[in-house]
């Protein structure tokens, strides 16, 4: 906005000045026909304000050189200032009236600014045949599964545990962890954990909406993980996580996503933390041995 005031002072400057041009263009000629008839005086001509000169401007206005009384010459002048290009000179003049008409909705036209710049990422796989690689995503409930999911062939698995993250999160890490080079990878998510207890269903569903506009068409196929439920039958937790979860099932059918359901095994004796809510040790080798199923049976 400063750059712009600048740019519309300067063109007001060169506005004023092209009146006053055109102020000496009309003024003079009837200024050399006075000096032949009156006597001879010489007589100081008061430079007029650049505002009291009227009519519409014009490109044909140059500075002229009148000789004065007594044989004196004017010396040479620099060119005149309306020689300058003439071509939308004022469109700085007219964006101003507008910006200033508009100013009820400048603060809308700015926000809008950064959602024209971004770019929407995407996830890029190949189309020659090779051997596929698997990449199992998620949240703090991975912890300590990387070692079983991916001993069976570690040059092509890859766990990676975000401690913490929920599916947006997932969302915008995913594309870095898919490569260009991958073809058909498997995808397997397992996400919702740390986020269920205080988040609203519905934020939720819509993160996984974003998250599957990414995967689909990307040529991966994408395995979703149910929320696993964790002790206590009847608590808000757990109503939520069966809300999340049964809608998750039907979403992934209509959108041809796989769908893995852990069903109420974390709620037995044994598998929980003393939180009640992160996985025991004996808990994450059942979840290991599970995924390592999954995949097995996905790639086959």
């Amino acid at each position: 906005m400063a750059e712009l005031k600048e740019e519309v002072e300067r063109l007001r400057g060169i506005r004023e000045c092209e009146r006053e041009i055109d102020w000496w263009t009309h003024t003079l000629p009837s200024l050399r026909q006075r000096q032949q008839v009156e006597a001879p005086q010489e007589a100081e001509v008061p430079l007029p304000s650049c505002y009291q000169a009227g009519g519409d401007l014009r490109d044909g206005g140059e500075w002229i050189q009148v000789p004065a009384r007594g044989g004196r010459r004017i010396p040479s002048r620099s060119p005149s200032p309306s020689q300058l290009p003439l071509h939308n000179r004022y469109g700085a003049l007219e964006l101003e009236d507008q910006v200033n008409e508009d100013q009820g909705v400048g603060e809308a036209l700015t926000r809008e600014v950064p959602r024209l710049s971004r770019a929407t990422p995407r996830i890029l796989t190949a189309s020659e045949k090779r051997k596929r690689r698997v990449i199992v995503v998620g949240d703090s409930i991975l912890r300590g599964t990387e070692g079983p999911i991916c001993r069976p062939d570690p040059s092509h698995r890859e766990v990676c545990c975000l401690p913490g993250a929920r599916v947006k999160d997932i969302t915008r890490e995913l594309p870095g962890l898919v490569r260009p080079s991958d073809y058909h990878p498997l995808l397997v998510v397992q996400v919702g954990s740390d986020e269920i207890a205080g988040r609203n269903p519905k934020a939720i569903k819509r993160d996984f909406r974003a998250l599957g506009r990414l995967v689909e068409g990307s040529g991966a196929q994408v395995v979703f993980s149910s929320i696993p439920s964790v002790a206590g039958k009847y608590t808000e937790r757990n109503r939520k996580t069966h809300l999340v979860n049964t809608w998750l099932r039907g979403w992934c059918h209509r959108w041809n996503f796989g769908f893995f359901d852990h069903g109420e095994v974390y709620t037995a004796p044994g598998l929980l933390a003393t939180d009640g809510i992160q996985l025991s040790q004996r808990g994450k080798r059942i979840l290991a041995h599970d995924m390592v199923g999954l995949i097995e049976r996905a790639l086959n």
